[in-house]
């Protein structure tokens, strides 16, 4: 037998192995990953079909979208519309399963909240974000007033809520009272019940969703920068599901300097 190259070797050895089904199930592996990957790819949120989806939801928002009062249910309408269209054009389940992702990465963010939100745990962090600011000026309490309103005739019952991190100064006789409208920061709620309250000084805790907020004096809209803990909170209340639990009183919260 006569001996053979390297050359040969590797020839003969390629065309056995071609015969059986394992370049087969090699190659279609290999496309396999490649299209994941591809996919995957785009549908990033800094890829270019994850950033089709920002432009198209920021396309899709009405001009006047802070004055929108059922602006909290709109997130979840251009969610389910985009899935509902890929699902009618049959789009690959893995494409869809990708989509979904990247939706939910857009329009959710980070912490997104739902559920509910306790009012003292919002002001609690509003205070914590702003006790050096009070340190520095010697505040002892930030400006919170929280006001009763209702529609006449209808039954219903509306809280309203203004604060500020500067307090009133009380100390001199020339200085006026500040409008509500004039605080920085305001929630607007209507009440949709009581409850057995969690603290045993106080009777009942009223709960309810958020119709109308502002941050920083402006109202609060989609292209807003939400910096701190507690403006994530009021903007999971306006925009999201969670419902806002009435769980303190002004005279409750302080910078604590002074106890």
């Amino acid at each position: 037998m006569s001996q053979q190259t390297l050359q040969e070797l590797l020839a003969e050895r390629v065309t056995v192995y071609a015969q059986f089904d394992r370049p087969r199930e090699l190659i279609d592996e290999g496309i396999d990953k490649l299209f994941k990957e591809v996919v995957s790819d785009a549908f990033r949120s800094y890829g270019d079909f994850g950033g089709a989806i920002k432009e198209a939801i920021k396309a899709a928002l009405p001009a006047n979208v802070s004055d929108v009062f059922e602006l909290q249910r709109y997130n979840g309408l251009v969610a389910n519309a985009l899935r509902e269209r890929w699902e009618a054009a049959a789009v690959h389940s893995t494409i869809i399963e990708q989509a979904d992702k990247s939706i939910s990465e857009v329009l959710e963010g980070k912490g997104l909240i739902t559920g509910e939100v306790s009012l003292h745990d919002l002001l609690k962090a509003f205070i914590d974000e702003h006790k050096d600011k009070a340190a520095e000026e010697q505040w002892e309490r930030p400006e919170i007033r929280i006001e009763e309103g209702d529609a006449y005739g209808t039954g219903m019952k509306f809280l309203h809520i203004y604060f500020d991190e500067e307090p009133e100064d009380r100390g001199s006789s020339y200085s006026r009272r500040r409008e509500n409208h004039q605080l920085k920061h305001s929630m607007h709620v209507n009440i949709a019940g009581k409850r057995e309250a969690a603290n045993h000084w106080r009777k009942a805790d009223e709960f309810g969703e958020v119709y109308s907020a502002r941050l920083d004096e402006k109202k609060v809209a989609v292209n807003m920068r939400i910096r701190s803990d507690w403006e994530r909170m009021l903007a999971s209340l306006y925009f999201g599901n969670a419902i806002l639990v009435i769980d303190c009183d002004p005279d409750d919260l302080s910078y604590g300097l002074y106890d």
